[in-house]
């Protein structure tokens, strides 16, 4: 891959908020999303932050930071401090997904060896490969 290929490749594709999803998908599968990982009780110690673009949604966490309140703030929005959990890819359905993990050691987002699922299932994928 060339240095140009590789910068092109671990950025994300188009302008945020253009998407080529139907609005309804990405506003109903954003809801399934944020309630899954509000269910499973992440959000205790995370912020979860999703960005429709292209045939994409990408899915990003931000570390909630302590008070000196010992209540729990979010970190504030200008900050740098996103982690990539992955991008889901829509495949034509609101059921069907192929989850597409990014690589730190290459900057890149993954396209090989893909898994396929529902939202959840893939979120649930994600968060076990990245916050656990």
């Amino acid at each position: 891959m060339t240095d140009e290929e590789t910068v092109g490749h671990r950025k994300k594709p188009g302008t945020p908020g253009k998407t080529t999803i139907p609005p309804e998908i990405v506003s109903s599968v954003t809801r399934r999303l944020l309630n899954d990982f509000r269910k499973r009780g992440y959000e205790i110690d995370h912020d979860l932050f999703i960005v429709p673009q292209q045939c994409y949604l990408y899915l990003e966490v931000e570390r909630k930071e302590f008070g000196t309140t010992r209540l729990r703030v979010p970190v504030t929005l200008s900050s740098t401090t996103h982690i990539p959990l992955g991008r889901l890819k829509f495949m034509g359905g609101a059921r069907k997904w192929e989850y597409q993990p990014y690589r730190y050691s290459d900057e890149y987002w993954d396209d090989r060896g893909t898994e396929l699922g529902t939202p959840e299932d893939l979120l649930l994928s994600m968060v076990v490969e990245r916050l656990s």
